[in-house]
């Protein structure tokens, strides 16, 4: 479930809001083979489990500012900015192409970046009270992928190979353009090979970008500057194709895991020295809680987790915490905001439990909450207190009279059952604040589309239906609505007001943009 482009309206962002990932930067599954690669790659050897599937990797939220949702399209060269407090729709010219859209962060007014991928620019929109502000900046072709700086000050353009269909092997994507959004200069730099990950040191003038050939490491003091690379491993020419890397926000250190591999590597990134942490068996899953001063570790072959201290595990490869979870099968780990809940659970068998692993005591306790589907992901909320479970579409849930897809509502705060929700479609996105989550369905051969409200902590669940496919869904918080972006010739979103539960469509962003009652054409 990867960003695309569907008929004449792309939506700039993936299906689903990983609000259950942990915030630190990773890479999630780093050095995946991008589209053109080789199938097989990463497959189990036979007789061996699946891998995990890092469902939540492919995942980002769609784009939405404090007041504004942000569609771009791609065939007029327009982006519709819709006021989701009014439903009064806009529309402002950008360059030739546009496609992906982020949400500028930091800003006092809502603030996108479009990239132009026909043009091979970029466009800054500002919407101000006086009317929108536009600024273009050149970029490197084909770029497809964008972070920012958390003021705001800068972003990184770059191209992702996981979203380009048969990238040939010659083409490294190499090229990253560094936008001062403040300066209004563009600067082209070349790191290594196929880049899946750019990040911003917190507090300091530096970025990385996670590539083939290692971490390249951007000094943005003065122009910007390609200080060095920072290999990963002591055998760089092993397949990268097994590796995920994940860095801690200050940009200081990386850890590195290996499928197949029961040693995690730290490596410090300002002078490159590596350690080795011996788990005790291969790990399956690594993740960083979003202050960066933990690593979650999970060891699927014997059903153990390993809470590794950072920076703590450099000077000590050995002092870390492990915590048995017996008779359970885990292979993932997704860390709740705070980092003190991990939710711990497999895909890669047809398991029908999460764990919720409490790091906030010593030693940690473990509490397994049954469910009556297998699980594809978790999310959780931003406050930890509940998560969303989407659950994968196997024998177990399509047996006669089964219902298309489902989903669990988790409660992680207080030892509480999960509640499941039958859904008439494959569950297809997500979006989770404190209090309410929006999840969509997709099946196009029936032609059933929809979307449920679900209100915590009372595990209220109310669906809507859609008069076409979803492809994201976001919360605009300054208006206390959720959006549904839906594939539509004229473009197409569905409003849901958070308290009452009023839904509201806009379409035809371009042609003189109309509003309709509930969800209906």
């Amino acid at each position: 479930m990867r960003r695309r482009t569907v008929a004449a309206w792309a939506c700039p962002a993936l299906l689903v809001i990983g609000c259950g990932m942990s915030s630190s930067e990773s890479a999630g599954d780093a050095f995946a083979p991008s589209a053109g690669a080789d199938a097989s790659a990463g497959a189990a050897p036979p007789g061996e489990p699946a891998p995990e599937k890092e469902v939540e990797s492919d995942y980002e939220a769609p784009v939405a500012t404090g007041s504004f949702v942000w569609v771009a399209n791609p065939k007029s060269g327009r982006v519709a900015y819709v006021d989701a407090k009014t439903l009064q729709v806009r529309t402002v010219e950008a360059g030739n192409g546009p496609t992906f859209v982020g949400a500028v962060p930091g800003q006092i007014d809502d603030t996108t970046l479009v990239l132009n991928v026909l043009s091979e620019d970029a466009t800054l929109l500002r919407a101000t009270p006086a009317g929108i502000a536009s600024q273009s900046f050149k970029v490197a072709p084909q770029a497809n992928s964008m972070a920012f700086s958390a003021d705001g000050r800068f972003a990184i353009v770059w191209a992702d190979a996981r979203k380009v269909q048969n990238a040939p092997k010659t083409q490294g994507f190499q090229d990253l353009t560094v936008l001062d959004l403040t300066a209004g200069t563009s600067t082209i730099l070349a790191v290594g090979y196929r880049p899946v990950f750019v990040g911003f040191a917190a507090g300091a003038a530096r970025a990385h970008a996670v590539t083939q050939d290692g971490v390249a490491i951007l000094d943005l003091s003065a122009a910007p500057v390609v200080t060095r690379n920072v290999a990963v491993s002591d055998t760089p020419n092993e397949d990268p194709g097994s590796r995920d890397v994940s860095v801690t926000p200050d940009g200081k250190i990386a850890l590195i895991r290996r499928d197949g591999a029961a040693a995690i590597t730290a490596v410090t990134l300002e002078t490159g020295a590596r350690v080795a942490v011996t788990l005790p068996g291969p790990v399956t899953d690594l993740d960083l809680n979003d202050a960066g001063d933990r690593a979650v570790a999970v060891v699927r072959s014997t059903s153990q987790v390993a809470i590794l201290p950072v920076p703590g595990i450099l000077q000590a490869p050995t002092v870390f915490t492990t915590v048995d979870v017996a008779g359970e099968t885990i292979g993932s780990v997704a860390l709740a905001p705070g980092g003190r809940k991990g939710l711990l659970y497999t895909n890669a068998t047809d398991a029908e439990r999460v764990t919720i692993l409490d790091m906030a005591l010593e030693p940690p306790p473990v509490r397994t909450v049954r469910l009556y589907a297998p699980v594809l992901a978790v999310f959780s909320s931003p406050d930890a207190r509940h998560a969303v479970v989407l659950h994968d579409k196997t024998a177990s849930v399509t047996d006669a009279g089964a219902a298309s897809g489902a989903f669990s509502l988790l409660p992680i705060a207080n030892a509480l059952p999960a509640k499941i929700v039958a859904t008439e479609a494959r569950p297809s996105a997500v979006a989770v604040t404190d209090d309410r989550a929006v999840i969509a369905e997709r099946d196009d051969a029936a032609k059933v589309f929809g979307v449920y409200l679900a209100r915590m902590p009372q595990l209220m669940v109310e669906r809507y239906p859609l008069a076409s496919p979803p492809i994201a869904v976001g919360v605009v918080a300054g208006a206390k609505r959720a959006f549904i972006a839906q594939q539509h010739p004229e473009g197409r979103l569905t409003f849901i007001d958070l308290e009452a539960g009023v839904a509201r469509t806009l379409t035809g962003f371009e042609l003189s943009a109309r509003v309709v009652d509930g969800s209906k054409p």
